[in-house]
C-alpha cells in the first residue's frame, strides 16, 4: 500500500490547473493554450466547425477546395492544442507548461486523475487539466504556477517507491497499546481498543475513533495516511470518543 493511497494523502490538484475552475466542482473546461498562450480548446473547435461549414458551402457552389486549404484556415491549424484523452496519459509521457517547458512526467492514471512526477514530488491532477498538441501533453499554466499549485498537495516520490513495504492493517493488528505512527513515521498515539465501528486511538490525550481502513502496517508496525498536524485539524471540531462508542 503506497502513501498515495493511505488515507487519501495524494490530493487531486484542480483549481489552479483548470483555468480557474476545478473539474471536481463542475467548472467549465480548462483553457489549454499553446506556446505563449492561445484560445480555449472549445473556442477553437467552434471556429473550426464554422470554417468547415463555409468550405462545404463553397464546395456546393462548385468552387474547388482542398482539405489542405481548409486546415490552413482553421484557427487552431492542424497543430492546434486540443483536450487530452485518458489514452494520452501514458506512464512516462512528458508534460509541458503553457510555454513548452517540460515540468513533469506522467506516473500513472487513476479513476480521479493522473499522477505526475515533478522533480522529487508526486501530484495528482484532474484529467481535464491536460491538453495536447503535436508535441505531446501540456497544461494551461506556467512552470512557476504549476509548482505553486502542487506545493501543498504533492508527496515525496520516494514515498510511492516504498509501496511494497506497506500492507493493509487487519483487526488482529489492533492490539491494545500498539503504537500508531503518522505518514512520516512519527509516533502519534496508541491503540486503546477495537470496536465494531472502528478503532479507538489515544492521540494527544484524546480518544479518537478511526475506521479500520485508515490504517496500514509495515515492518515497524501501524501507521495512518496523514501527518499528526493533519489528523489534529481533522478532529479539532469533533467530540472525543466516549468509552464503548
Amino acid at each position: 500500500m503506497s502513501k498515495s493511497v493511505i488515507g487519501g494523502i495524494l490530493v487531486t490538484v484542480g483549481v489552479a490547473l483548470a483555468g480557474g475552475a476545478s473539474a471536481q466542482q463542475g467548472g467549465p473546461p480548462p483553457v489549454i493554450p499553446g506556446a505563449g498562450g492561445g484560445p480555449r480548446v472549445q473556442d477553437v473547435a467552434a471556429a473550426n466547425r464554422a470554417v468547415d461549414a463555409d468550405y462545404n458551402t463553397l464546395a456546393g457552389r462548385g468552387v474547388a477546395v482542398t482539405n489542405k486549404s481548409r486546415d490552413g484556415a482553421r484557427p487552431g491549424g492542424p497543430s492546434g492544442p486540443v483536450a487530452a484523452l485518458a489514452a494520452d496519459l501514458t506512464a512516462g509521457a512528458t508534460v509541458r507548461d503553457r510555454n513548452g517547458e517540460q515540468i513533469a512526467t506522467v506516473e500513472g492514471l487513476e479513476a480521479d486523475g493522473a499522477v505526475v512526477k515533478a522533480g522529487d514530488r508526486l501530484a495528482k491532477l484532474p484529467l481535464d487539466a491536460f491538453g495536447k498538441d503535436d508535441e505531446g501533453l501540456l497544461l494551461a499554466v506556467t512552470a512557476a504556477e504549476f509548482q505553486a499549485a502542487i506545493a501543498q498537495s504533492s508527496v515525496p516520490a520516494t514515498a510511492a517507491q516504498e509501496e511494497e513495504e506497506f500492507a493493509e492493517a487487519a483487526p488482529s493488528d489492533m492490539l491494545p497499546g500498539a503504537s500508531v505512527r503518522d505518514i512520516d513515521g512519527v509516533p502519534i498515539g496508541t491503540v486503546e481498543e477495537m470496536i465494531d465501528s472502528g478503532v479507538i486511538v489515544l492521540f494527544e490525550g484524546r480518544r479518537v475513533k478511526l475506521s479500520l481502513d485508515s490504517f496500514a502496517k509495515d515492518e515497524s508496525g501501524l501507521l495512518i495516511g496523514v501527518t499528526a498536524s493533519e489528523l489534529n485539524a481533522m478532529i479539532s471540531n469533533r467530540p472525543a470518543a466516549t468509552p464503548g462508542a
